[in-house]
């Protein structure tokens, strides 16, 4: 798939056009194998080009969530249509990541 990329500690993630139980899985475990290779201190999930995300797309922020924040890393969310940045103000996750707004803050975060 090829989702996932490393620059400067930071694995940015950047998600298919939908985000279901079965794309969700295969992006976990493409995380998961960079995290076995790479120093990891913060992430980015680029929903640049989602328009659809269920309740596994959540579980798959939080699950990072879980992961990064004992280091003291950060997790980062860019992009999303107003559906997306909906679901994520209703499940309660943007107390625990920071939205980024515009490319240039995200370039910020890795460089």
């Amino acid at each position: 798939m090829g989702c996932c990329h490393v620059k400067n500690q930071c694995l940015v993630i950047r998600l298919p056009k939908e985000i279901d139980h079965y794309q969700a899985e295969k992006v976990r475990r493409e995380c998961e194998q960079s995290f076995m290779k790479f120093i990891i201190r913060d992430i980015i999930f680029d929903f640049s080009d989602t328009s659809f995300m269920d309740s596994s797309g959540i579980g798959l922020i939080l699950g990072r969530v879980r992961k990064i924040h004992p280091i003291n890393g950060k997790v980062y969310l860019f992009g999303g249509n107003e559906l997306i940045q909906k679901m994520w103000e209703m499940a309660g996750i943007l107390n625990l990541v920071t939205v980024l707004d515009s490319i240039e803050k995200v370039k910020e975060v890795y460089e």
